[in-house]
């Protein structure tokens, strides 16, 4: 009825987990869906499997009803399981049936395509970037701080960080400032506090207060164990003059490019990422190169023509 009444030239949905919705949008004169995380083909929400923490690749289907059973995922061997992942299959159909899936990278295009969405209906936008973001000219502080931000759950890593962080050499060790809240963080402190690491977490902050952190920080960490979508403070970091240490997951290398704007490590590998953190810590000249580098791809985010991209896409 609202759909009717409006009459609109496109429809726009942004993650819309209701099929029946996205079906009756598809009245519309064209439907463009936007998919901006794993929760439309992953009954778990995050392509991890419960028990073992590795990233899952399988499509949706059967598969998620037999990980349920040897993995724990959705409710476990449940019904409401498969009344799950029946819900999400139907979502997935609807999002094929849309005139255009964007998404923010390449590797999400691939799990959508993989997932039964037509290539041709799949558009790769990455993620804007305000003018706000953005500093003029790249200015290097003492490598003193390195600086997270993001939910603090399990998926984003902030616990390896520490782990990583307390590998290195305690007259080495760099602060870690923690910007984000979750159920993670209380642990997070906790093993601060028994490996000697100093952990600056003062909770969830305004975009502002990051900024001006990450500004006051040396490089920015991305320690995800789950397949990032993106990874949004990566590009936020490179707009503001500071490489990237990540692992190397999902669509980081939407933006990452290993030794050139910031260093990629295995996934999960604390060792290495430790070793990246504290070789890029105290290597001026390597971190300025990258701090440079990092501020003029952060260009390519920039709101204005990804806005055009947009607008180009919702009129096909």
């Amino acid at each position: 009825r609202a759909l009717a009444a409006f009459a609109p030239d496109v429809a726009v949905a942004h993650n819309v987990m209701d099929a029946g919705i996205v079906e009756a949008l598809r009245a519309a004169p064209r439907l463009a869906y936007h998919v901006h995380d794993h929760r439309a083909f992953c009954p778990n929400g995050d392509r991890v499997f419960p028990r073992r923490g590795r990233i899952c690749t399988l499509p949706l289907g059967r598969q998620c009803a037999v990980h349920s059973l040897t993995d724990g995922c959705a409710y476990g061997p449940r019904r409401r399981t498969l009344t799950l992942i029946r819900r999400r299959e139907r979502l997935r159909d609807a999002i094929a049936a849309a005139d255009t899936a964007i998404v923010a990278s390449r590797y999400v295009a691939e799990q959508a395509t993989h997932n039964a969405i037509p290539a041709r209906h799949v558009t790769v936008i990455p993620l804007p970037l305000p003018d706000e973001a953005y500093v003029d000219r790249v200015s290097m502080p003492p490598p003193r701080a390195v600086i997270f931000a993001g939910r603090v759950v399990p998926q984003k890593g902030l616990g390896s960080l520490v782990r990583a962080v307390a590998r290195i050499e305690p007259t080495r060790r760099p602060v870690v400032r923690a910007f984000g809240d979750g159920p993670a963080l209380d642990q997070a402190r906790h093993d601060a506090m028994r490996l000697g690491v100093s952990l600056d977490a003062p909770g969830a902050a305004p975009p502002e207060q990051i900024r001006r952190a990450i500004d006051d920080g040396a490089l920015v960490a991305l320690p995800s164990l789950w397949a990032e979508p993106f990874g949004y403070v990566g590009i936020e970091a490179f707009a503001r003059g500071r490489p990237v240490v990540a692992f190397d997951v999902g669509g980081v290398r939407a933006w990452l490019e290993d030794g050139a704007n910031g260093i990629a490590v295995p996934a999960g590998d604390e060792a290495a990422l430790a070793d990246a953190l504290d070789a890029l810590l105290h290597n001026d000249a390597r971190r300025v190169k990258l701090a440079h580098r990092a501020r003029a791809d952060a260009e390519r985010f920039r709101a204005a023509p990804l806005t055009e991209e947009l607008l180009r896409a919702y009129r096909g």
